[in-house]
């Protein structure tokens, strides 16, 4: 049975909840177009439009007002939800999908925050 968490963070009105990735969940991620031609734009839309939306309730919006201890929160939900798949994932060497992944969040979020930055001046 697929594993889920909720948790509340201080500040925020909505509970947050992340659940554990199928090998179908998986298995669709490593097929999807952009993971296999490690092309960032396309890595972006997969983790915005894909990954979050399939691990979590969370918006990528909602992400980007977050502090990062509450990033980190998130993380640390998530990681602990996903543990045996991060195991597997060391283990048949996909930890540089993992990798482009967190890349392409990274990205979303510069871009994000640049954007936001530029309205406040």
């Amino acid at each position: 049975m697929k594993k889920t968490t909720t948790f509340k963070i201080e500040g925020h009105e909505k509970s947050f909840k992340v659940n554990e990735l199928t090998i179908k969940d998986i298995i669709g991620l490593m097929q999807d177009e952009g993971i296999q031609t490690q092309d960032i734009a396309s890595l972006k839309s997969v983790f915005s439009d894909t990954l979050l939306p399939l691990c979590s309730n969370i918006k990528l919006d909602e992400l980007i007002e977050m502090t990062p201890s509450e990033l980190k929160e998130v993380w640390g939900h998530f990681k602990s939800i996903n543990t045996v798949f991060f195991e597997m994932a060391q283990t048949l060497g996909l930890m540089d999908v993992v990798g482009d992944l967190k890349k392409a969040a990274i990205a979303d979020f510069s871009k994000l925050l640049a954007l936001s930055s530029k309205q406040d001046t």
